[in-house]
């Protein structure tokens, strides 16, 4: 009976919700593979929209503009440049098809996010500059069946009350439901206002944790008056200096299969409205520009951070020693709210810029501190960590180009002496081949708690590397790209005991005819990994992963959808393998009001050290990148329809199915059945 139960639920929520749209911009970042962390992605969704409203022009807009995009890689921004420098501009966006290594593809990608002078600019991006412009967003989303969290106990169950008032802590004290809520509102381009209001599952409302209402609550307001102040922001807020060394928040670019999009452009102080509960600044930032090509910026910050706080040992004087950051995020029991704003941050940075049109530098500086200070560890690879105690970082930029050659990079400085630098070199002087060289050396000691540089692992820290990618345009309608990454440690890393380096490789190819487009990628990883046997040692772990998709477009509303991925995994002599297939079936009527994707997806993996992350499509704003391992079915329904040009309603509901299991989870998220439903409903609202 349980079987149908919850078969009938995920039919019933199918049926339900059978009138949605399938966002375009959501489309476009499947399509190129972007694959960021959930408040990662949610900016690159906020860019998107934001340029949905108010285009960029394609003949005034530089190369950081242009790399707000996303979808081009830096090579085709130069071709873009170059081409409007000999021609004069453009007149209509058809030639950017004239441009080297532009398609109709990407041109199809950008289409909505640019503009020129040439064509007639349409009526509703004209309010969009002088008007006032509103949004709200509900979202709610279950999981069933329910996991072990929310099981209710008796002290009957237990043989002493320590140990029952122990299970109790850990306990979800709120419903099953997690909840969302987003306001904006924007008056031309010179006000902002937004709040974030989230819940997670099994966090309750309106409790001693939770005095809001809502376990994460944000909220921004962000003034733009002239050219001297450029911006004013109170509230929640992110900073982007440089290439990343010393600050970067949200989005930040890596390898993947853009292999020539490595190089950031830096966009200051944004206003910020993610719902990642650590990663943001909280207090007042200014942004100055006394004359047209200089720029400063300033700002405070002061927030409550989640920590474990580690309580000195009763024989010392000192009341408490250190902490360790609780980054999930999650306050679900009392063992997690015990985790909540224990830790207080302080933060402050002033950067001065100077842009002109032969070249860009700028230079920042940071100081923050944490109260009580970080935990370094007692593990090897911990000795080097960030104590967070009244640290400072000092970084200097700059961008530089001349003909087809552009230069960038970035060097920093920490208060313990230790450098971090980042330089690339970018060659796109052929319509048939482009080319990017980046050297990284990150210094073991050196630490910036709000860095995110180009490399490996994440923490910019205890890592050289040398990466090379290419674009090869092989034929009219065949493109190829190719990344090589050599790199190795200093010292010790996390699950590497001893210092050693590591390689990867990815090559792709793209043929597109007609209404078909095929792919294959491959990609290959070596890097040093402990193996835990009877006695830890260091070995290497190597990772194959060959993909290959079929894409097919039936006519204007219904597109197939169809990918094979097979994976090879080996680590001390220990050999592994998995692979994924599936099926997509995609749908949207002629007027865009109602677009449907569905998808079937059989996976069988060894373990979960061969698992295959599959990218989901999912309501606006949400995320879903889930890892495949072992023998199951996943499937999955995701709809929105356009009710009214203010109101749209967004759905999603997906099974996954484990045949050969009957448990999921662990610990609080273990369930009692071999499947899972999730559902997730939202009402976006503009006015």
């Amino acid at each position: 009976m349980r079987v149908f139960f919850f078969v009938g639920v995920f039919l019933f929520t199918v049926s339900f919700t059978v009138a949605q749209e399938y966002d375009a911009v959501e489309k476009l970042l499947e399509v190129h593979d972007v694959e960021p962390s959930d408040g990662q992605y949610e900016d690159v969704l906020s860019v998107l929209q934001r340029l949905r409203e108010f285009p960029l022009n394609l003949n005034t807009a530089d190369f950081d503009s242009l790399k707000l995009l996303f979808f081009l890689s830096d090579s085709q921004i130069d071709n873009i440049l170059a081409f409007r420098r000999k021609s004069g501009g453009f007149l209509s966006l058809d030639e950017l098809l004239l441009v080297p290594s532009i398609s109709k593809k990407d041109l199809a990608s950008i289409r909505l996010f640019v503009c020129t002078e040439g064509e007639e600019v349409p009526q509703q991006v004209k309010r969009n500059r002088s008007g006032v412009r509103q949004e709200v967003i509900d979202r709610g989303r279950m999981t069933f069946p329910r996991q072990e969290g929310y099981r209710y106990y008796s002290p009957k169950d237990f043989k002493t009350e320590t140990l029952y008032l122990r299970k109790m802590r850990s306990r979800f004290q709120g419903a099953p439901l997690g909840s969302l809520v987003k306001y904006r509102a924007e008056v031309g381009s010179h006000f902002q206002f937004g709040m974030t209001l989230e819940n997670d599952p099994g966090e309750a409302y309106f409790t001693r944790n939770q005095k809001m209402g809502f376990d994460f609550c944000s909220m921004y307001a962000s003034v733009s008056a002239g050219r001297w102040m450029k911006r004013l922001v109170v509230g929640d807020y992110k900073v982007q200096w440089g290439q990343g060394l010393v600050a970067w928040g949200g989005f930040a670019s890596g390898k993947s299969s853009v292999v020539l999009g490595n190089e950031k452009s830096a966009r200051g102080v944004l206003p910020y409205s993610s719902t990642d509960e650590n990663n943001y600044l909280r207090g007042v930032a200014l942004t100055l520009q006394p004359l047209s090509s200089v720029t400063t910026e300033f700002f405070v910050s002061y927030k409550r951070t989640d920590g474990n706080v580690v309580e000195a040992d009763s024989l010392l004087d000192e009341e408490e020693v250190t902490a360790s950051l609780y980054e999930s995020g999650y306050h679900r029991s009392e063992n997690e709210c015990a985790k909540k704003h224990t830790l207080k941050e302080f933060t402050t940075g002033v950067a001065v810029g100077v842009n002109t049109s032969f070249f860009k530098a700028g230079i920042h500086a940071l100081y923050y501190d944490f109260s009580p200070g970080l935990q370094v560890g007692e593990k090897v690879y911990q000795r080097y960590n960030d104590d967070g105690q009244r640290r400072g970082v000092v970084g200097v930029d700059y961008k530089t180009g001349f003909r087809s050659v552009y230069l960038f990079g970035e060097t920093a400085l920490c208060e313990r002496g230790e450098l971090a630098t980042v330089n690339g070199l970018r060659f796109s002087g052929s319509s048939r081949m482009a080319l990017s060289v980046l050297y990284r050396r990150y210094a073991k000691g050196y630490v910036s708690r709000y860095a995110s540089g180009f490399g490996e692992y994440s923490g910019t820290s205890n890592e050289e590397g040398v990466y090379v990618g290419m674009d090869l345009n092989l034929a009219k309608r065949v493109k190829m790209s190719v990344y090589y990454d050599h790199f190795r440690f200093f010292s010790a890393r996390y699950d590497s005991s001893v210092p050693a380096s590591g390689d990867e490789v990815l090559a792709s190819v793209t043929y597109e005819r007609r209404r078909c487009e095929h792919s294959i990628r491959m990609k290959y990883e070596e890097r040093p990994e402990d193996w835990k046997g009877i006695r830890v040692t260091t070995t290497w772990r190597k990772r194959l992963e060959l993909r290959y998709q079929l894409g097919y477009k039936c006519d204007e509303r219904f597109a197939l959808r169809t990918r094979l991925n097979w994976l090879h995994y080996l680590r001390a002599g220990k050999r592994e393998h998995g692979y994924l297939i599936y099926q997509d079936f995609i749908y949207g009527n002629r007027n865009g009001s109602l677009k449907m994707q569905c998808r079937v997806a059989y996976f069988d993996t060894d373990s979960y050290n061969s698992r295959i992350y599959s990218y989901e499509h999912h309501v606006l704003y949400g995320y879903s990148f889930p890892a495949c391992y072992g023998r199951g079915v996943r499937t999955y329904l995701n709809l929105n329809w356009k009710v009214t040009k203010r109101l749209t309603l967004y759905a999603k509901s997906g099974l996954s199915y484990y045949p050969e299991r009957s448990t999921l989870g662990s610990y609080v998220t273990l369930v009692n059945d071999n499947k899972l439903i999730d559902v997730t409903l939202q009402v976006r609202w503009r006015f």
